[in-house]
């Protein structure tokens, strides 16, 4: 295989310390005559929610008026989805979720007050076919780390945006295709309790004299309902919340081709590094840059996402210095798509000494 000479290992100073490659960048490889230009039909994900149209919630999580929308530890957001009209094949996995932005932020300690970071939070969502919800019904969703940031208005802030679809996979055997599923949406995190401080749930314009299908609980603390004859207190009327299920077809299995095509240097902070990579596949929904300290008696590598994601390409990530630990690091980039296949790249290797 071709070697891009360009790119041989060379050393240079990170933040203090000295990184060096110690594994070399190759061409991808190449494909057979007999798959170029052959892209697969699969067929789709199945979404439903209370809107015909999934990208119909447009209000509230992106900017302008919020209508209070926040998901917190004293509120509980609860959907009620049927399933009766999804086409009746097999399906492989599920999935609930919800479309969520502005994250707040906060100074960040020791840093000048114009310098943010999200104020620390996580999301939770669960599913249920009662409006009551187990702790073996109740899963992570999203870190406020990963939301979009509210806009400020006195001061440069990254990471502000359109709000973004998070989703959470769930057994089969914990859907309802059948009945109801009781979707609940709510925030473990004490700190939320306002829409000064929490994230911001998106909506959509809800069809008129629509059946009640969505409530708001305002009487938990932290939790989502554990008492069906309880748990639904207000109804929710006008608008619709941004909480939905994904089901993904039998068959919708591929590869994704992942590669890392280029490393230089930050022409901001030279101790940063630019990672250029392509995805060759169609249907990305998101990409995101790993790191993972090697193991010297295991050899194994415990992966962690190091960087914001990426939904649109250029696949391009900056790798911050101060974010490397000590020692022998690889880094890889990973994407997943609408089917929830995910892809790798081939890990490079760093050596980072202080």
């Amino acid at each position: 295989m071709k070697k891009l000479k360009r790119l041989l290992p060379f050393l240079v100073l990170l933040c203090g310390c000295s990184l060096s490659y110690t594994s070399e960048i190759t061409e991808p490889a190449e494909l057979p005559e007999e798959v170029k230009n052959v892209v697969p039909v699969l067929p789709p994900p199945v979404y439903v929610c209370q809107i015909s149209n999934i990208n119909d919630y447009q209000i509230f999580a992106n900017a302008g008026w919020d209508g209070n929308w926040y998901i917190g530890y004293n509120v509980c957001w609860i959907e009620q989805l049927s399933l009766s009209n999804i086409p009746d094949i097999k399906y492989r996995k599920a999935f609930i979720g919800a479309k969520i932005g502005r994250a707040k932020t906060r100074t960040a300690p020791g840093k000048p007050s114009w310098e943010k970071e999200p104020i620390p939070g996580e999301i939770y969502i669960g599913i249920s076919s009662t409006p009551a919800w187990k702790s073996s019904q109740r899963y992570f969703l999203a870190s406020a780390e990963d939301m979009p940031l509210e806009a400020d208005f006195e001061n440069a802030l990254e990471g502000t945006g359109e709000s973004r679809w998070f989703w959470r996979e769930v057994p089969l055997e914990q859907v309802n295709f059948n009945g109801p599923n009781y979707i609940a949406l709510w925030s473990p995190t004490d700190y939320f309790i306002s829409r000064d401080t929490a994230p911001i749930l998106c909506g959509g314009w809800g069809a008129r004299n629509a059946e009640k299908n969505t409530w708001l609980n305002d009487e938990i603390s932290g939790v989502a309902p554990m008492f069906p004859e309880s748990s639904l207190k207000t109804p929710i009327s006008v608008f619709e919340p941004a909480i939905a299920m994904k089901l993904i077809p039998a068959g919708t299995e591929r590869q994704i081709p992942v590669n890392i095509t280029a490393i230089n240097e930050s022409n901001k902070n030279p101790q940063d590094k630019i990672i250029f990579s392509t995805i060759s596949a169609p249907e990305i929904e998101r990409s995101w840059l790993e790191v993972s300290e090697v193991n010297e008696e295991t050899g194994q590598s415990d992966w962690k996402k190091t960087s914001k994601y990426l939904y649109n390409p250029p696949y391009i990530f900056t790798m911050k210095a101060n974010g490397l630990p000590t020692g022998k690091v690889l880094i890889r980039i990973a994407c997943e798509d609408i089917w929830s296949n995910k892809g790798y790249s081939q890990p490079i290797e760093f050596a980072v000494e202080r």
